[in-house]
């Protein structure tokens, strides 16, 4: 009985870590664009490919990497993402997230005019502010 709790405890813990890739090295102040940007600089693309259980997990991972790149940028414009099956997966995500983007340097990443919105300016705030302090 002692072993099932053991093991029970365990896979509550591994459960637990949802959600759990954090912002590393200043990926939070990359600016996610909606389209491709007009007046930025053209860097590289970058594809990358992760198994987590959640989206927003699998963008923080493709935004750790941009910055740990020889030249990060300070903007990306996610160009494909799709996601695929992960095989003899007992535990774990049964998928894996592959994301494709375009990383670029603005000179002025939060307010960066894009082709989609016609080449009007458009301002990004960071979605996670609270009372004027981003975390």
């Amino acid at each position: 009985m002692k072993k099932f709790l053991a093991i029970f405890a365990v896979l509550l813990s591994v459960a637990a870590c949802g959600n759990m890739v954090k912002n590393e090295n200043g990926s939070q102040y990359l600016v996610q664009l909606d389209a491709e940007p007009i007046g930025c600089t053209f860097l590289y693309k970058l594809e990358s490919e992760v198994s987590v259980y959640a989206a927003e997990d699998a963008r923080r991972y493709l935004e750790n990497r941009i910055v740990d790149q020889a030249r990060p940028g300070n903007a990306y414009w996610i160009t494909s993402q799709r996601t695929k099956p992960n095989e003899w997966v007992i535990f774990g995500p049964e998928r894996a997230f592959v994301l494709v983007a375009n990383v670029y340097d603005c000179p002025h990443p939060n307010s960066v005019r894009t082709a989609r919105d016609g080449g009007v300016a458009t301002v990004s705030v960071p979605t996670d502010c609270t009372y004027g302090k981003c975390n």
